[in-house]
């Protein structure tokens, strides 16, 4: 039976349903689109037979927690409604969900009869993020099973169906006393015990379905509740190293331990499981014992008084308790209760502690970039740690009072215990106030006090570490802070990296001996070489300035982040030398994003795409809410042709930076990608609400010559714009515009426009002859001009500089514009023999793509083309 047709009409111009998924519980669920936000959605009806009583309400319930809930791994809400159905006296309830390509737990452990380790405690640690945080929330989930559990195609576990949750603390009025919660197999022992259950149930569930996925099967069977319910009362609980021997010694406790019947002798919480879960991978416990008999809990009393009188003496022998994963903490940005022109010197403190911090063995700091989002928040500290997974917060203020004498600096750092399970306490809360000379001792003070509270033992190098100031020169620390606040991590505009590199000069001029200086200006001066016109000067700054941070300090991780973007940035670019110097980088501080993120672009440039993959899911994991991090995932899968992927991870980069062209061109490329021209142009409407639209316009037309993508209108407004939209790069600037007007028919002011782009990258080729990049495009302004010859000649020149062998990352595009000249200059067979080899690379060319890009019009009647539009080529991924 399909959808009501009551339903299908009332939501036609909202959504169109393509197709039924299938059925349970209560609903139906449909795939259907969504007309407003052109994407795909779930939608899930209530079945009519549950549409009064009990039943909708636990539907709206479910509607509730999941709306509520906004965490990564949870499958949240979009939209509902409700749709009254008179002739037949029925409402039909309606809620639409995130449509998943993937299959759920249940369905995996169907076809594979149980999983490996690593995939195991994945799926467990994903979903006891989901349900930490729930429990943050007041929620309990309350029916944890595989059923329940969603694997997506990108490997992303989320926890769905909260039909039977409850707010925690809350009488259950759907629930009749006696009447059991959940499901049979995966029950805790209090959910049928007529008992109102809490966090802790969640956890025994979720241990059930961990050693399920391990051993194969749940730890106790039955054709009924009841049988299931006496086999847990009289057996003791059956290793799940019976089934599957492999399993850690360790993992095998945690689970024992999340399952015990009484709730008090399980983990505190479900994310402390986790912790636990992740230590016993490592190996990381000592004091169990092998082989240890599990108590048989239903021993009747009598026989354990005579037991005990026999003896005359017991041991009560409590779980072993695991020593405790290194402690999480998260450094959100301090509040400046000073001038507000002092903001920078704010951030500078909480940075530098920070970095003091993730310097220390035994910690995990959360990255820069997940907590710079939370500056001035008035979010709850325990909703801030469950999004960032974080045990601990510390915040703090910061005053800077410049009128007395030389500077006086009011520092006061709190320590937050966010661990679940408790409400939000202070651990620690210190006033520091100091001269300005000694605010790098209230730094290193503030990090060791830390540490000290986490009890987290220092040996002396460490505290050395700690105590080492950036530089002795306070005028250079300030010009250093006003760098940093400029450069936005390196990911300003150009104006912004010029005003950054002119602080970061002035840092060194005043302190020459300034390690960390000297590697962000080699950072910015490699930033702006490659992301704007080329300049041999600032080539040779940056150089310059790496190997002087490398010669002051080689065992300082950010020297080689420094030599890194160097080599990967500046003509010639040299990528193994890049990867060797990031991958040294980590040698040093394996937990460094930036390095991690680095390293992870490198190697997609040298066709080590799952090398890329590993890397970027751990820097996503150690910054989860930063909006690069998941930038790099969206672009590396939308080069992988894994559209889901990259569309889901555009999606969390814009929620945390929705103002960002960069970020919103990654969306427009995957709908691109997936031939869905009206969808990419609904993604840039979208964003237009937020971002000023001449240059969001202005970004989308000159990113990977996505200028088609706009329509009329904004095209128009990219045409009245001037080159100072493109940064004064008037070769982009008059690319875009002979672009357009060559589209339009328009040739005459096409080819002038390409003259303008001829000119200008003629000029800048001067200045780096090896950039292949530049030769190719100088290459295509030449096609526009109808210099047939001359544009060959430069587009073959630009892949011999820049071979795919040599960039899996540049090298695919390259060797785009090659095809484009031939497509321009009349040459379609040598189009095709370009085209066709990008098709079985990673890259974000597609048979979609090709469908509807209007620089292949004049290949769409070749056999070959359709061939290829039609997708009969398979990609390679190497290593």
């Amino acid at each position: 039976m399909g959808m009501p047709e009551t339903v299908r009409q009332a939501l036609a111009e909202r959504y169109t349903v393509e197709r039924e998924l299938g059925r349970g519980g209560m609903g139906a669920v449909y795939l259907a689109r969504d007309l407003r936000h052109q994407r795909p959605v779930a939608l899930k009806v209530l079945l009519p037979e549950f549409a009064s009583g009990a039943g909708a309400e636990r539907f709206q319930r479910e509607i509730l927690f999941a709306a509520r809930l906004q965490h990564p791994h949870i499958l949240t809400v979009l939209d509902s409604g409700k749709v009254a159905d008179e002739a037949n006296g029925v409402t039909h309830l309606w809620f639409t969900m995130p449509f998943v390509e993937g299959e759920s737990l249940r369905d995996r452990l169907n076809r594979a009869g149980r999983l490996g380790l690593d995939d195991a405690l994945r799926i467990t640690t994903e979903a006891a993020r989901a349900l930490d945080y729930a429990h943050g929330q007041g929620v309990i989930h309350r029916d944890i099973k595989p059923e329940n559990i969603l694997l997506t195609r990108d490997g992303t576990t989320l926890v769905t169906d909260f039909g039977i949750a409850r707010a925690a603390g809350a009488k259950d009025g759907l629930t009749q006393t006696g009447a059991p919660i959940g499901t049979a197999a995966y029950m805790s022992p209090e959910a049928t015990d007529e008992v109102e259950v809490d966090a802790q149930s969640d956890q025994y569930s979720l241990a059930v379905v961990l050693y399920e996925m391990l051993g194969g099967e749940p730890p106790f069977t039955g054709r009924s509740l009841h049988a299931i319910v006496a086999k847990r009362l009289s057996d003791p609980t059956p290793s799940v190293r019976s089934r599957a021997p492999d399993t850690p010694p360790q993992v095998d406790a945690a689970i024992e331990r999340a399952m015990h019947p009484q709730p008090a002798e399980r983990f505190g919480s479900v994310g402390e499981f986790a912790k636990a879960l992740a230590v016993g991978r490592m190996g990381g416990w000592t004091g169990g014992q092998k082989g240890r008999q599990r108590p048989r809990w239903l021993v009747p009393a009598f026989a354990v008084g005579v037991l005990l009188a026999a003896t005359g003496w017991w041991t009560l022998r409590r779980p072993v308790v695991p020593p405790a994963h290194p402690p999480i903490v998260a450094v959100l940005p301090f509040e400046n209760q000073g001038d507000s022109s002092d903001a920078y010197f704010a951030d500078g403190v909480a940075d530098e502690i920070r970095t003091k911090l993730s310097q220390v063995a035994g910690l995990e700091v959360i990255a820069r970039g997940s907590s710079i989002e939370y500056r001035g928040t008035t979010r709850r500290p325990a909703e801030i740690a469950g999004e960032l997974g974080a045990d601990y917060l510390l915040t703090g203020t910061v005053r800077w009072d410049k009128a007395a004498g030389a500077g006086r600096v009011r520092v006061t750092p709190e320590l937050v215990d966010t661990r679940s399970g408790r409400p939000a306490r202070s651990r620690w809360v210190q006033q520091f106030d100091a001269s300005l000379t000694d605010v790098f001792q209230v730094q290193a003070d503030i990090a060791g006090r830390v540490a000290d509270a986490l009890g987290v033992a220092l040996a002396d190098s460490a505290r050395r570490e700690l105590n080492a100031p950036p530089t002795a020169n306070l005028a250079a620390y300030d010009e250093f802070l006003k760098g940093e606040a400029a450069s936005q991590g390196m990911k300003g505009d150009q104006a912004s990296l010029r005003r950054a590199i002119g602080y970061y000069r002035r840092a060194i001029a005043l302190d020459s001996g300034f390690v960390h200086a000297w590697s962000q200006l080699s950072r910015a001066c490699s930033s702006l070489y490659s992301n704007g016109v080329p300049s041999p000067e600032i080539g040779d700054e940056a150089r310059n300035a790496a190997q002087r941070a490398r010669r002051l300090a080689p065992n300082d991780p950010s020297v080689y982040l420094a030599l890194g973007d160097y080599h990967g940035s500046v003509n010639p670019i040299d990528n193994e030398r890049a990867a060797q110097a990031y991958q040294e980088g980590l040698r040093l501080a394996p937990g460094n994003v930036d390095l991690l993120g680095a390293v992870a672009m490198t190697e997609s440039s040298l066709g080590r795409w799952d090398a890329a993959t590993a890397r970027l899911a751990r820097a996503s994991q150690l910054d989860p809410r930063s909006p690069s991090a998941a930038r790099r995932v969206s672009a590396v899968n939308t080069f992988l042709r894994n559209y889901p992927a990259a569309d889901s991870a555009a999606d969390r980069a814009i929620a945390l930076a929705p103002t960002s062209p960069a970020i919103v061109s990654l969306k427009v490329m995957a709908a691109v990608g997936r031939g869905e021209r009206d969808s990419a142009r609904a993604v840039i409407r979208r964003a237009a609400r937020l971002i000023d639209p001449s240059a969001l316009y202005s970004f989308v037309a000159s990113y990977q010559d996505l200028y088609w993508v706009l329509d009329e209108t904004q095209q128009r407004e990219v045409l009245a714009a001037g080159p100072a939209v493109f940064d004064g790069d008037r070769g982009v600037w008059g690319m875009v515009r002979a672009q357009i007007y060559h589209d339009r028919g328009e040739r005459r002011l096409a080819a002038a426009y390409a003259d303008s782009a001829r000119i200008a990258f003629e000029e800048q080729l001067r200045a780096a002859p090896d950039d292949g990049q530049r030769r190719v495009l100088l290459g295509v302004a030449l096609a526009y001009l109808g210099r047939k010859a001359d544009a060959v000649r430069e587009g073959e020149r630009g892949v011999e500089l820049m071979p795919i062998s040599r960039d899996g990352y540049l090298g695919p595009y390259v060797q785009l514009q090659l095809a484009r000249i031939y497509i321009l200059t009349g040459q379609p067979a040598q189009a095709l023999d370009q085209l066709e080899p990008l098709l079985r690379v990673p890259f974000y060319l597609s048979p979609g793509w090709l469908r509807i890009d209007p620089a292949f019009d004049p290949l769409r009647a070749n056999p070959r083309f359709r061939a290829l539009a039609q997708g009969t080529t398979t990609m390679s991924v190497g290593n």
